[in-house]
């Protein structure tokens, strides 16, 4: 037999044992999808210090068990935020160590988280570590199994003294961008008035409909994923940050009359009726309706997200589609619509600027 023929018929039988063998497969855990989760801090003078986690946090598995590290990089940013409402970011994704591994003999019951966040003595499962902290930054993801649904913060500002935060709340970002969907096939589209009643559907769902909706959970990743996708689509015109800051800065000129910083904000951002309305329907007053709103990208900065209620709550309210009658429905849709300006309207903003 040629020698070329033996030759091709062992590299043949080469591959077909490669080919038939069995490798045992490489075993890797599926990451679970990137969760956030935020708390924040008071600290001196009204400011505060605001904590944001960011990465994939598998389940417990046996200690023998091989794993995959491709992709489990998580990070910590924290933010300082003045009275003023300036920022300063302290530490910028800064990388996250599993305490469990890096101080495998450590009492993890001593660090003083509270509650349920606290550690076992011998279990430091979901305690975590920032390294590049000067005195020691801490955090706590509760529950130990599944996806985790709060954080809690220990930091050490010097070796005596520590802040602890609240129980803040973790959202996955898979179920963020479910919830958004329809907010950003609005406003791609460039239909400012859609995106407007989504953005209200869920930062408030009752100011879009009378009947009850699913509950939203809004948490701050949620609105600042609002904001951001605003104010990418109207490059950088409209989002709720944009109008926090304009309430800061007229708040800061008026911080003992909260109706007169309401009135002058509705102003700023282009709320206030500017021409009489033709027919006077005794329900509105001297803000838009919304109607009348300038959904166009020539609106005034911060003119949309709006924060009222749309024209059909506040004529159902009225006028029961029943045909049933209410000694006080005029009154109390009038009542409707000035609450959600000089009452809503500041709680809001007090939630944006703990969220932004």
């Amino acid at each position: 037999m040629p020698l070329q023929v033996v030759n091709r018929l062992a590299i043949m039988g080469l591959v077909t044992v490669l080919g038939t063998a069995i490798i045992p497969p490489v075993s890797a855990q599926v990451l679970p999808p990137a969760v956030t989760c935020q708390a924040t801090i008071p600290i001196d003078q009204g400011g505060r210090l605001t904590y944001r986690l960011t990465g994939a946090f598998p389940d417990r598995v046996a200690p023998d068990t091989p794993q995959n590290p491709v992709g489990r990089t998580v990070t910590l940013t924290v933010q300082r935020r003045d009275r003023s409402g300036k920022v300063q970011t302290l530490l910028n994704q800064a990388t996250v160590e599993d305490y469990e591994q890096v101080a495998p003999d450590a009492d993890y019951s001593k660090l003083p988280f509270t509650g349920d966040f606290r550690g076992k003595p011998n279990d430091g499962f979901r305690l975590y570590r920032v390294k590049a902290s000067a005195n020691g930054l801490y955090i706590s993801l509760r529950p130990t199994s599944g996806q985790p649904q709060k954080i809690q913060i220990v930091h050490y500002l010097s070796s005596q003294k520590f802040v602890r935060s609240e129980a803040g709340a973790c959202q996955s970002e898979a179920a963020l961008l479910k919830t958004l969907a329809p907010l950003q096939q609005a406003l791609k589209a460039k239909d400012w008035a859609l995106a407007d009643r989504e953005t209200r559907r869920l930062l408030d769902p009752s100011s879009v409909s009378l009947k009850p909706l699913p509950e939203i959970k809004l948490t701050p990743e949620l609105i600042r994923a609002i904001d951001e996708a605003w104010l990418g689509a109207s490059q950088g015109r409209f989002g709720l940050s944009l109008q926090a800051k304009i309430w800061e800065s007229i708040r800061a000129k008026s911080p003992k009359d909260e109706a007169a910083a309401i009135n002058q904000f509705r102003d700023r951002v282009g709320w206030k009726l500017t021409q009489p309305r033709k027919d006077n329907d005794f329900l509105s007053s001297d803000w838009l309706n919304e109607s009348e709103l300038n959904y166009s990208e020539k609106a005034p900065v911060g003119h949309l997200p709006w924060m009222g209620v749309s024209d059909s709550v506040v004529y159902g309210l009225a006028a029961p589609s029943d045909g049933s009658h209410c000694g006080s429905c005029h009154t109390d849709a009038m009542q409707l619509r000035n609450e959600r300006f000089y009452g809503y309207l500041p709680r809001l903003m007090a939630r944006l600027k703990s969220a932004l």
